[in-house]
């Protein structure tokens, strides 16, 4: 029996390699790929293959104007390139555009049976459109990961995100909060409450080998407003007072980068805060054995935008590093607080600076919690878990 072919539409997704870029979409694809052949269309760029074999996956990436100007998508995200870069939004329409026939002529090219859209924007709308124009009968799985949902509040905005929501066969989101955001765009909307994962099995696991530093905080996540950095760089001076050796370590790049550099620069922190860029998985598994605790203080931004998941505290969880988390809604899904994690006022750098002297104070208890946190990470964040629940649901969607 043939396998069904699913057509995966992203914007985010490996450009060769050892990338940086999240990978969840990667990962998804490869742990329902023993049920089904898969097709990923995601964005090309400057040194990517326009066609290629990815480990099991077959991947196309197309274009949408000259090599040198492919640069809305990838590193640090589309919704933030253009909040720095203006001209960006230049790009929009071809992006848009080169997507869209891309999605039409595999829809006509090969015997896909499903089309699972990452994001209800652009990805959403794309799938929406191209089963239209083809006059396809495909049914439509759409996975919202917050951004999306959250940010682009403007009325057009709004009424494409709900024009989605009417056409697609159904919809996962990451985090229970998220289920009453949509409900008020559709009430109808078939929806399910499905995270991506995160490999607990052979990569985020216990070291046995690399002993935590007290003195080391660990951050990890794109540099952009949610993330909630700079409330974190403004806690640095109260731990400092009470722990002199804290070094706060941070991985990731993004548009606040230079804001954030001179955040540092006039807390008088070079000596206390590195800035080490982007890694990949191999290494950031070093980087969370080696950290006492790893801290992510998400916020809410201007706009409205909000962590729909965060699978960084899950990958933290998993190898049993203490988290330290701010208080936004989806985060309730992953950390009870005391019990997985310590979850603070993302508002207040004071709360924000006690809990980190709290855990440094008590090495016992944040172990205990650690311990804790891998322990639900397994229950529900397991790429086991979560691939056959995506191919549960795409088997009953496609109706085989």
């Amino acid at each position: 029996m043939s396998k069904q072919t699913v057509l995966v539409l992203a914007s985010t997704f490996p450009r060769w390699k050892r990338d940086s870029e999240p990978r969840f979409i990667y990962d998804l694809c490869n742990h329902i790929n023993e049920r089904f052949e898969l097709i990923v269309l995601a964005p090309h760029c400057r040194g990517a293959a326009s066609e290629e074999q990815f480990g099991r996956l077959r991947v196309k990436r197309f274009r949408y104007a000259p090599e040198q100007f492919e640069k809305l998508a990838y590193e640090g995200g589309i919704a933030a390139k253009l909040g720095r870069y203006p001209w960006y939004w230049l790009l929009v329409p071809w992006f848009f555009l080169g997507q869209l026939i891309a999605t039409i002529k595999i829809i006509k090219s090969y015997d896909v049976t499903v089309i699972h859209a990452h994001w209800l924007i652009p990805q959403g709308l794309i799938a929406v459109l191209a089963k239209k124009l083809s006059r396809s009968s495909l049914p439509i799985l759409c996975t919202s990961h917050g951004g999306d949902l959250y940010g682009f509040q403007d009325q057009l905005s709004l009424y494409l995100k709900t024009f989605v929501l009417k056409h697609c066969e159904q919809l996962t989101v990451v985090s229970k909060p998220m289920v009453d955001v949509v409900r008020r765009l559709d009430s109808n909307v078939a929806i399910k409450i499905m995270p991506m994962g995160v490999d607990l099995q052979s990569k985020f696991t216990p070291s046995h080998s690399i002993r935590p530093h007290p003195e080391e905080i660990l951050f990890v996540g794109r540099l952009v407003e949610k993330k909630g950095l700079k409330l974190l760089l403004a806690a640095m001076p109260q731990v400092l007072e009470a722990y002199p050796d804290t070094r706060l370590r941070i991985i990731g790049d993004g548009p606040l980068r230079d804001q954030l550099t001179s955040q540092v620069d006039a807390l008088g922190l070079r000596s206390e805060v590195s800035f080490l860029g982007r890694c990949i998985h191999s290494e950031l598994v070093t980087h969370l054995h080696s950290a006492a605790m790893v801290v992510l203080p998400f916020s809410v931004a201007v706009g409205g935008d909000m962590e729909g998941l965060g699978l960084t505290i899950v990958e933290a969880m998993g190898c049993e590093t203490p988290v330290i988390i701010g208080d936004v809604p989806a985060i309730h899904d992953v950390v009870q607080h005391g019990q997985h994690g310590v979850i603070v006022n993302p508002e207040s750098k004071e709360a924000l600076a006690n809990a980190v002297i709290a855990l440094r104070d008590s090495p016992q208890k944040a172990r205990k919690m650690a311990r804790s946190g891998r322990q639900r990470a397994l229950q529900i964040y397991d790429w086991q878990v979560v691939g056959e629940r995506y191919s549960e649901l795409l088997t009953d969607i496609s109706g085989h």
